[in-house]
């Protein structure tokens, strides 16, 4: 049996840690990595005490983007040729829909379809001696893992484009100066900043948090219309729950909220 090159661990209360562990190839993706990070992101998505999400690598390296000693065929017919990039695609959508927050640790690279897992990440805390790239025209392929997509979205089309036709390595420090990244750390520190990070969410309120981040998701894609529809709802749904009473009873007492009471308070 193969061993497992995809960690779970949960190394404080309410926070679970994905860890890409194919050190000797700077955690490059294949089929198995593809499997098991598709696993468990199901597991930590059907977790009710999870509040908060960091994805990182192993070896000092995120990811290095898709392994490429290893086949992507698989199968018959039209698509075999990147049947992996299939699978691939299904856990990016699962990344992007996992519920609560997701952190991205990044030290060294982060390239390829590495930069695509770390775009799908809500927030993303980066070494800045780390780099970031999309070398896919480099290597006689079109950009995937949705590189192009998160890209263009967020830089525009012009500076997405460049990156993209141009394979160009981006340092951490113009990513974040770009937007790109969330929080720089001193080398080795993305990991243990990007958990404080974490932890200070998995204290916060969960529905709020939940619902927040679909609104700022939806931003992306809705007119402002649409948007404010969804707001409204969002809003609904929020004051139905446990967290605006115990936000208001924490301002109203002149204490810190406590979010882990939720499950014993009163209803209204």
């Amino acid at each position: 049996m193969d061993q497992p090159v995809v960690r779970l661990d949960r190394m404080q209360p309410g926070v679970a840690v994905i860890t890409l562990d194919r050190p000797e190839v700077r955690n490059a993706v294949n089929w198995q990595s593809w499997r098991e990070l598709g696993a468990a992101l199901g597991e930590v998505s059907a977790d009710p005490d999870c509040r908060a999400l960091v994805l990182t690598g192993t070896g000092g390296a995120f990811c290095a983007g898709g392994d490429v000693k290893s086949s992507p065929a698989h199968g018959h017919g039209l698509g075999a040729p990147v049947a992996r990039l299939t699978l691939g695609h299904q856990v990016l959508r699962d990344l992007i829909r996992v519920p609560m927050p997701v952190l991205a640790a990044v030290e060294g690279p982060a390239v390829g379809v590495g930069w695509s897992l770390a775009l799908a990440c809500d927030l993303v805390v980066a070494a800045d001696d780390a780099v970031f790239g999309a070398p896919f025209v480099l290597r006689g392929l079109v950009p995937d893992g949705g590189a192009g997509w998160f890209l263009t979205r967020l830089i525009g089309r012009h500076r997405a484009a460049r990156l993209l036709l141009t394979g160009e390595r981006v340092p951490a420090r113009a990513a974040a100066d770009a937007g790109l990244v969330t929080q720089l750390a001193s080398p080795g520190e993305a990991l243990p900043e990007a958990l404080e990070l974490a932890a200070t969410l998995a204290r916060g309120a969960p529905e709020a948090l939940r619902l927040t981040k679909g609104l700022v998701r939806a931003a992306e894609d809705l007119p402002l219309d649409r948007y404010l529809e969804m707001e409204w709802l969002s809003a609904t749904l929020d004051s139905t729950g446990p967290d605006p009473v115990e936000g208001r009873a924490a301002f109203v007492e002149k204490r810190e909220p406590d979010f882990s009471r939720l499950r014993e308070l009163p209803p209204r």
